[in-house]
């Protein structure tokens, strides 16, 4: 059989602190207590709260820790765990991988189909008759061509020009400026004086409604022309119908002319002033229209067919030239230069135009007929008004459209929708039409110039496009659509998707469309999928305009296809042995894979995600994991890579063999092997072992050699030298067959009571006498070793084992044994006797061989008194540096190697 301990190790910060190798490290070789020792009820509670203490440590050492890549893990079969996270890049070189929750993935990587001219669309699929494309955009196929002939006036053909009735406006082609020009100019009309007003005071007088005061003057000063004017001065009050004027006394006979010329001059018109002629035919009262009057001289034309037919006017009684107004303050008006003529007076069109032969028939729908043109009125002076119109007149149809006026002298253009009136075949007369109405004395003139005329019947349809299916890098995410065009009123646009992982787009692994009707960036929902396909509708209730599509882009992301992920070299501690198993944590599905390889940086040899690498040789290596998706929806994962090596460990367990139970007749003899293993079964080099017997009159020898003794069931035991690590082997003893006579035997009972009888007359001098202090051990309060003494030659080998030991059953002494604070400790293991002392500063612990004196408790009280008088202080500041103990070790010889120690007397040497 076989017994070992666990492994163990102190507490980070405790009493273990700066113990054996290093903090945290295990300890394979802690001592103890062989079987059969004798226990104190307290040591054995010790034992058991050190059995606990060990068992939560070897827990806690196996966790990582936090922010190391990679960490290892010592697992209790002398194997560490090499651990890799792959929670950050630390330690690992990504290409093309990236990590996302702890775990490495193939990344998403963007792409764009682009489609920025209108060609991509009819490269990628097809339209229907009724789309086209302009070279830059998609559009709804038109009959652009212009069905009239020289419609930029290019020549004077096929155009007819006619003038008005009477030539006043005209119609003809300017071959300087290449366009149609109609056009009206005619100079002033001739006229007669009436009245000079070069002397009134004996032809006018004023006229005036009571309460208008006023007069009449001859004025000398301020006249238009000649030797005077009239000066009509006044005021009016705030009434209605008030006015103030100058009536000539003769009768007045105006029947030769119809318009009467006055230059008036108004001195004020804050208030406003009107001027009309008022006068009296057969008894009837006449008056012409109110002209508002501004500020200076102005010429005032009155048309007298306003008063009466000419006949009428032949005989004109009470003529009054009349200023109206209201709340007009003391003022005055001159009059001078009364003329009389009789006005230019006309109405007349002139026309240019051209017959159309219109071959089909075309839909009456909005747009299906348009008419346009370019035209400018150039000017229009002294003329009552300008009308310029376009008439479109079929077999049984027409329809005219007028030209709104705007600013003079500036070309515009217009355009007309003729398809109601248009829709049959036939010929149609197409006829732009000047107008000019004169009804003045003074010089008046209009020109009128239209160019680049057309007439097109577009006949557009709504028209779809469709796309074959576009194949993508890989199966992929669509995240945007983004297209652009125009909407002109009247015009939709639709865009439409679908996906599918086929190239059929009928079949039924196709998702249905998903569409959009306003252009710009809109998100896509559409399953992922490996291909998807576009569709276009174009439609338009105005055959004249057309949507238009001029670029296509969708935005998809997909798995990269491969990815790697290589760790960085890692070396195994100096206790390497071998490599054992290669584990990780990772997720393939349907169409992924991860492959893996180990190496020592020079080459690299495949591995199984889960396999053993026992025969990669050397401590030196790392992993590289390739990961591969051949659809690019899906990615493995790989979350955990764990590399697992074996050490050689220190000593856990003898193994003795052959094992027992082994049965044997007194004075038989059996040869023995041990083997001493470490906590994974690794064989340790060890010199020898010591070999010893629980069977009286037995005995084993250096080699293993077993001589049984008495009868009975007994052990023997095989023990790792210096440590208090053993294994046995129950062996069985029976009689031996052979029994000698009692005569063979006297000899050796005289022999025995001689000697027992020497041996009691020496007993109380010899027991006294039969102990050793084999070590003393001197341990700070934070676990530390301050010094160790020996008499023996070999200490080297179990110095920290006995250290850690002891410092381990004092930590639990001192945290849960709180009645024996202070007091000695002492307990028994195999032959050895361990006492313990606790000083302010530090612990003193002594092992005896033999019997334990009564006085050794108080013996080591009194060093434990002395260590602190003389070194507590240091104790206290240690920092770890041997140097600041010179002295200690010399200062306990005194205690190990005499009988009896006693203290130093005050003054002597050595003491504090």
């Amino acid at each position: 059989m076989e017994w070992s301990p666990e492994p163990t190790s102190a507490p980070a910060g405790g009493l273990g602190t700066g113990l054996g190798p290093g903090a945290g490290e295990h300890r394979t070789d802690t001592p103890m207590l062989e079987r059969g020792s004798r226990i104190r009820p307290k040591t054995s509670i010790a034992l058991f709260g050190l059995a606990a203490f060990t068992f939560l440590f070897v827990l806690s050492a196996a966790r990582p820790v936090s922010g190391e890549l990679p960490y290892v893990i010592v697992n209790p079969d002398a194997s560490r765990t090499v651990v890799w996270n792959l929670t950050s890049r630390a330690g690992l070189s990504l290409q093309n991988t990236t990590l996302v929750g702890g775990k490495a993935v193939l990344p998403w990587e963007n792409a764009t189909v682009d489609w920025p001219r209108a060609s991509d669309f009819l490269s990628h699929g097809s339209a229907d008759a009724n789309l086209t494309t302009d070279g830059t955009n998609l559009t709804l196929r038109a009959d652009l061509s212009n069905h009239v002939t020289n419609g930029d006036f290019a020549s004077n053909a096929i155009w007819t020009y006619a003038n008005g009735t009477s030539r006043n406006v005209t119609a003809s082609w300017d071959p300087a400026a290449l366009n149609a020009l109609m056009a009206h100019d005619s100079p002033a009309v001739s006229n007669t004086s009436w009245d000079t007003m070069d002397a009134i005071n004996l032809t006018w007088q004023l006229r005036a409604p009571p309460g208008v005061p006023g007069f009449i003057s001859q004025e000398y000063v301020h006249q238009r022309e000649g030797k005077g004017a009239l000066n009509l001065s006044f005021s009016i009050g705030s009434g209605t119908g008030l006015y103030a004027g100058a009536h000539p006394l003769a009768v007045v006979n105006w029947s030769g002319d119809n318009r009467l010329l006055a230059w008036v001059m108004a001195r004020n018109v804050t208030s406003p002033l009107w001027l009309n002629v008022t006068a009296n035919v057969s008894g009837s009262s006449r008056t012409t229209v109110a002209q508002s009057l501004s500020l200076g001289w102005q010429e005032v034309v009155i048309n007298l067919d306003q008063i009466g037919a000419p006949s009428e006017r032949s005989n004109l009684q009470d003529v009054v030239l009349r200023i109206n107004g209201r709340n007009v303050a003391s003022t005055f008006v001159y009059f001078d230069d009364l003329r009389l003529a009789n006005a230019k007076a006309f109405n007349e069109t002139a026309t240019v135009a051209q017959a159309i032969i219109k071959a089909s028939s075309t839909s009456p729908s909005p747009g299906s007929a348009i008419l346009a043109l370019d035209w400018d009125l150039i000017d229009a002076t002294g003329v009552r008004s300008v009308t310029a119109r376009v008439n479109v007149t079929g077999s049984s149809t027409s329809i005219e459209h007028s030209l709104s006026q705007g600013p003079l002298g500036s070309w515009r253009k217009s355009s007309f929708d003729l398809s109601p009136s248009m829709s049959s075949s036939g010929t149609y007369a197409i006829r732009f039409q000047f107008q000019v109405a004169v009804d003045n004395v003074t010089a008046s003139s209009s020109h009128f110039r239209i160019d680049n005329v057309s007439l097109w019947f577009p006949n557009r349809h709504n028209g779809s496009y469709a796309s074959n299916p576009i194949p993508l890098y890989a199966s992929s995410e669509f995240r945007d659509v983004n297209w652009a065009g125009s909407l002109p009123a009247g015009t939709s646009a639709r865009l439409s998707l679908r996906s599918g992982n086929d190239s059929n787009p009928n079949g039924s692994g196709w998702s249905a469309l998903e569409s959009w009707t306003s252009f710009g960036v809109h998100p896509v929902s559409l399953p992922g999928a490996r291909y998807f396909q576009v569709r276009m509708d174009l439609a338009t209730v105005n055959a004249s305009l057309s949507p238009s599509v001029a670029a296509f882009g969708l935005d998809t992301m997909h798995r990269a296809a491969i990815g790697n992920v290589t760790s960085d070299p890692f070396r195994a501690m100096s206790d390497f042995l071998r490599w054992r198993s290669f584990n990780v944590s990772s997720s393939v599905g349907a169409s992924t894979s991860i492959a893996f390889d180990i190496g020592n940086g020079s080459y690299w040899t495949a591995v199984p995600a889960d396999g053993n690498v026992s025969g990669f040789a050397g401590p030196d290596i790392r992993w590289r994991a390739q990961l591969v998706s051949s659809d690019g929806l899906v990615t493995p994962s790989l979350g955990q890579v764990r590399l697992t090596y074996e050490y050689l460990g220190g000593v856990q367990r003898v193994l003795v063999s052959p094992t027992g139970p082994v049965r044997l007749e007194s004075g038989q003899k059996l040869s023995f092997r041990a083997r001493a293993v470490d906590a994974g079964n690794h064989t340790l080099s060890v010199p020898s072992f010591g070999w010893s017997t629980n069977n009286t009159r037995g005995s084993v020898d250096n080699d293993g050699t077993f001589t049984a003794g008495d009868p009975g069931n007994w052990v023997v035991t095989a023990t790792v030298p210096g440590t208090f690590i053993f294994g046995t082997v129950q062996v069985t003893v029976t009689p031996s067959s052979f029994l000698p006579s009692p005569f063979d035997l006297l000899p050796y009972v005289l022999l025995a009571l001689a000697c027992g009888g020497a041996g009691y007359g020496s007993y109380e001098i010899a027991i006294r006498r039969m102990f050793a202090i084999d070590d003393v051990f001197l341990i700070s309060k934070e676990g530390r070793l301050l010094m160790h003494n020996t008499r023996r030659m070999r200490a080297d080998r179990d110095e920290d084992i006995l250290s850690a030991m002891f410092t381990a059953i004092l930590t639990f002494l001192r945290d849960f044994d709180r009645e024996e604070t202070g007091d000695l400790r002492r307990f028994e293991f195999g032959r050895k006797t361990a006492l313990l002392e606790r000083g302010d500063h530090a612990y003193v612990a002594a092992v005896y061989s033999g019997r334990v004196p009564r006085w050794a408790g108080k013996d080591l009280r009194r060093f434990m008194y002395d260590l602190e008088r003389r070194f507590g202080e240091t104790f206290a500041r240690w920092s770890g540096d041997p140097d600041d103990l010179q002295g200690l070790k010399e200062f306990s010889d005194r205690f190990v190697a005499r009988f009896r120690y006693r203290s130093f007397p005050r003054g002597k040497r050595g003491a504090p």
